[in-house]
């Protein structure tokens, strides 16, 4: 049976209860979560969702609704963030069980990570699952996000085959709670452009810098000055943070501003060592590809 209406809507701390029920059943490997978060693992997952700064806290997550009855979440933040919401975790589960599990590394910088996902077994085949995967890409990639990843289980052909239905495709392999796992991908096929203008983690100064920027073509440079100019900026600093900044580098490419002595000037924050270096590439490989 169809479900006649699905809304998919961001948690809120009232929805821990939920979350911590998704998890687990994400999971799914009761020794596992024992293992993990001791006995009372509800409880636990419980708190851990309603504490800031861990990896399955209620600003993570989404929440379907089938008729207004919640029906399942989605779990997912960016990868570069792992390790930090990881010792927010373990920090809550060791206050509250007494253990620190150690736990092998899921995701990564680079990607948006789709940490957990489960559909009630009530509103299974409706919909629900697709819906939230849906979501949570959108907003991924609303973000600025080149790709979502996420691991699923190599014994579980059925769970695989949900995410490859939504264009999700293998990466590679990992071992997660003494699993064989794969790992799979789902890449942003939206253009710079369309990143830039519909990003919600840039501010509009950044926004405004870097569609600037995109208009600076392969091969040639631009100062901090005339960028600011252009933009009708008086500060070529506060250009320069905006650049530090750059969530899309090197689709954006900040690589090709530079000083007004015609240095190089900085990248990413460093005027010396391997960013410069990279800068230094960077510049070189666009035109050595022009001559060609």
């Amino acid at each position: 049976m169809k479900c006649s209406k699905i809304v998919i809507r961001p948690a809120t701390i009232g929805d821990a209860p939920t979350l911590a029920q998704v998890v687990a059943m994400a999971i799914g490997d009761d020794e596992a979560l024992h293992n993990y978060c001791g006995a009372n693992y509800l409880t636990i997952l419980r708190e851990v969702a309603r504490t800031k700064g861990t990896q399955y806290n209620w600003e993570n997550g989404m929440i379907a609704e089938v008729d207004g009855v919640c029906a399942g979440a989605v779990v997912g933040y960016d990868g570069a963030h792992l390790e930090a919401l990881r010792r927010g975790t373990l920090a809550v589960i060791h206050r509250h069980a007494g253990i620190c599990p150690k736990v092998s590394d899921e995701t990564q910088a680079g990607e948006y990570y789709l940490d957990s996902l489960a559909v009630l077994p009530e509103f299974r085949g409706r919909g629900v699952g697709g819906s939230l995967i849906r979501a949570l890409a959108e907003k991924a990639f609303s973000e600025g996000h080149e790709r979502v990843g996420l691991i699923v289980d190599s014994d579980n052909p059925k769970a695989e085959k949900l995410y490859t239905a939504q264009g999700f495709e293998r990466v590679g392999e990992r071992t997660f709670f003494g699993h064989g796992m794969h790992h799979l991908q789902l890449k942003n096929l939206w253009d710079i452009h369309k990143r830039v203008t519909r990003s919600t983690r840039i501010t509009e100064f950044q926004r405004r810098v870097y569609l600037e920027l995109l208009k600076v073509p392969a091969g040639e440079t631009i100062t901090y000055r005339e960028l600011a100019n252009r933009i009708g900026c008086r500060s070529a600093q506060a250009v320069g943070q905006a650049l530090k900044r750059n969530p899309f580098a090197p689709a954006v490419p900040c690589h090709r501003v530079v000083a007004s002595d015609g240095s190089l000037g900085g990248y990413f924050g460093e005027r010396s060592g391997k960013k410069l270096e990279q800068k230094r590439r960077l510049l070189q490989e666009e035109a050595e590809s022009l001559r060609r």
